[in-house]
């Protein structure tokens, strides 16, 4: 009867954990696998620690990107894991194709219209700059444009190569550099991923502050 009532409630956590990471999906558009032999294999063992020592186990393979802390308005997931692209067993991040209509909504878009939560880090009539909700340093975030550009190749085919294009264009490096001045005073990288090979997963251009650490070089290959 133990036995079954710890089964039970683990097999609760383990739908709680992956509709949390279904939400969660549908925010940062990533696949997230999650791993359910960890919890099945608790039964065997009811103590508190060993329960707890499964589930981080389990939390371990649900995905490499998940970091920090997660918010969704008054909750939050912790997530536990971290992706470190040396780690055994490690999975790193891929882009994804363009899409067919490269003036589609994205999950910026929503945000930049304050349907989806953002932790706001500088806003103005151009740009908008939030915390990445999966960061890779203690410091990451996001500068992303008001007026849609699915990728930087593509900013003179899709606005026009005009001096208001690479006026945008110039003010989306002025405010990274500012935010970086500003949260990473001993150097920062910026980083603009273009592509499927270059590892896009979101196709509304974003310029990456990532810092308040060591960073290494190469930076991922």
């Amino acid at each position: 009867p133990l036995h079954r009532r710890c089964t039970a409630a683990l097999s609760r956590v383990h739908d709680m954990i992956r509709g949390a990471l279904t939400y969660l999906h549908l925010l940062v558009g990533c696949s997230i696998p999650v791993r359910a032999a960890a919890f099945s294999s608790c039964a065997s063992n009811i103590s508190a620690r060993a329960t707890s020592s499964l589930l981080a186990t389990s939390l371990q393979g649900l995905h490499p990107n998940l970091v920090g802390r997660a918010a969704f308005g008054r909750h939050s997931i912790r997530r536990v894991v971290h992706l470190r692209g040396g780690a055994a067993g490690a999975k790193m991040e891929t882009g994804v194709a363009p899409p067919s209509d490269p003036s589609g909504d994205t999950i910026f878009g929503k945000i930049i219209r304050g349907e989806i939560p953002c932790d706001k880090v500088y806003e103005d009539e151009q740009c908008l700059a939030f915390r990445d909700i999966s960061p890779v340093a203690p410091t990451h975030m996001l500068v992303i444009p008001k007026t849609k550009i699915s990728q930087l190749s593509l900013a003179s085919k899709e606005l026009g190569d005009s001096p208001a294009t690479k006026e945008l264009l110039g003010h989306l490096m002025l405010v990274a550099a500012q935010l970086g001045r500003e949260h990473c005073p001993d150097g920062c990288r910026y980083v603009i991923n273009d592509g499927k090979e270059g590892c896009q997963s979101v196709y509304h251009l974003h310029v990456h502050v990532i810092g308040s650490k060591q960073l290494g070089w190469p930076p991922g290959v």
